[in-house]
């Protein structure tokens, strides 16, 4: 609050503020009607009381090892991954339902699919995609667990990484794919986030961040092969490890993590964890192996903090979180495009950012992205530091660990194919009215109706602070 007692911290601050989304001051629970799914503790839908005491017995189920990350939505159903970081996962693929007004977890697509050691089966899960046009599921399995435990037990290489793709309207297996060990690594590798790539009207190419290997792994599902791109901007950047979330310093050294892919499957996206950087590349080059990757890789700009998972819309904006700021910045590449009077996408730099939404109380480190074909932005949050740090509240004291939002932006994601007209009612224009300014490598923008807003808070503080 400090901040507000002077007429130039007030400007600051509206400029990184947005009228449609802001913090609720004072806020004591979550309760805000956009968050769709809340978990404490992660919990699956158990065919008994029974067995679920049996599996805790067994150490199958270890409460607080389970922690929620990738999250893609199809239909009425949201799809969530349970990564294998430590031992007593039981799902790491699953599909929410609610049960008693209180939301867990479902095994997708079945509970033989969860099977530790059986390598056809899925042994550790974090990305995976939706097609929206499809129902395909393409599903990532890095084949390894327990490789970011913090008990001292041993990581388990069971089965060589993988691919599948999955038809969730038929629920069956469309195809499968099991790399190399020269493309993924069995016993390094971290496959983290993927999207996917259109050529001649059908889902041909997936991109996979390999995070640990600081590779761009690529999958062909023409084809049926795979190779991979490496190059130093999927490193660390030196001295940019360090995340700090209301004090608690999380330090972390991975390398290319959030991928987001271009509407009109032109260009990849890109950014490291550790690091501020955001990264172009050309999918004529990502696709072809051997090809002259270092020679064509752009940086775009800097986010203001580092990032997660991201995502790109059909209008043509990427979404990416701001972790040290429990924010969400939407990239208006349009709008950059325009401002430097540029005919496309090629070399648009990113020097203007939009504060979307923030929220210090219910936006703890936001994850990943996803659109639905309503119109909605979806996304997970998971204090996943707190996981990694061990300082997780699980008694629900310091309210809930995982929240799902649903927030209605007016567009649809990278994937959807649909004719414009099907889409007219449902997407509309979100240009804002922009200030332009020189914060973390990019501008920040504003609507202009936020001012109102925090001239109202300022006005607030003034009058509490007369009393």
């Amino acid at each position: 609050m400090e901040l507000l007692k002077c007429c130039v911290s007030l400007v600051v601050i509206i400029l990184v503020t947005n009228i449609h989304y802001s913090l609720s001051l004072s806020q004591n629970e979550c309760n805000d009607p956009q968050i769709i799914h809340k978990f404490t503790v992660i919990d699956y839908d158990w065919s008994s009381d029974a067995a679920r005491e049996d599996a805790i017995e067994s150490e199958e189920y270890i409460p607080n090892n389970n922690i929620i990350s990738g999250m893609k939505v199809y239909g009425d159903d949201v799809y969530v991954t349970v990564p294998r970081w430590r031992l007593g996962v039981p799902a790491t693929l699953n599909k929410i339902a609610v049960k008693n007004g209180t939301s867990v977890l479902q095994a997708f697509p079945s509970w033989d699919m969860q099977e530790l050691g059986n390598c056809h089966a899925l042994q550790y899960v974090e990305g995976m995609e939706i097609d929206p046009n499809t129902g395909w599921m393409w599903i990532i399995d890095t084949g390894r667990i327990n490789f970011l435990s913090t008990d001292c037990t041993e990581t388990e290489n069971l089965c060589p990484a993988k691919i599948v793709v999955y038809d969730i309207n038929t629920m069956e297996e469309v195809t499968r794919h099991e790399f190399p060990n020269e493309v993924v690594n069995r016993k390094t590798n971290f496959l983290n986030d993927i999207v996917i790539q259109y050529s001649d009207n059908e889902p041909r190419f997936a991109y996979i961040s390999d995070t640990f290997d600081f590779r761009l792994v690529v999958y062909d599902r023409i084809q049926n092969v795979s190779h991979f791109h490496s190059h130093p901007s999927m490193l660390p950047e030196p001295g940019n490890g360090n995340i700090t979330i209301f004090g608690e310093i999380f330090e972390v050294a991975a390398g290319i993590n959030g991928i987001a892919m271009s509407h009109d499957m032109q260009y990849l996206y890109y950014a490291p964890v550790s690091g501020y950087a955001l990264y172009q590349i050309p999918t004529s080059v990502t696709s072809i192996p051997g090809s002259d990757f270092a020679g064509s890789v752009r940086k775009v700009g800097n986010r203001p903090s580092q990032t997660a998972g991201m995502t790109y819309s059909r209008k043509n904006f990427l979404y990416f979180a701001s972790l040290a700021e429990n924010a969400i910045y939407r990239w208006n590449i349009e709008y950059d495009q325009s401002l430097q009077g540029l005919d496309n996408f090629n070399d648009v730099e990113m020097r203007t950012l939009t504060n979307f939404m923030s929220d210090d109380k219910c936006m703890n480190f936001v994850d990943i992205f996803n659109f639905d074909t309503e119109g909605f932005l979806w996304f997970s949050v998971n204090k996943l530091h707190k996981f990694h740090l061990n300082s997780m509240d699980f008694t629900g004291s310091s309210g809930a660990n995982v929240l799902i939002w649903k927030i209605h932006v007016g567009d649809a994601g990278y994937l959807d194919r649909r004719e414009e007209t099907t889409t007219a009612s449902v997407v509309m224009e979100t240009t804002p009215n922009v200030i332009e300014t020189t914060t973390g490598g990019a501008g920040v923008v504003t609507t202009q109706g936020s001012t109102f807003y925090l001239f109202s808070v300022f006005l607030l503080y003034v009058l509490s602070a007369s009393n």
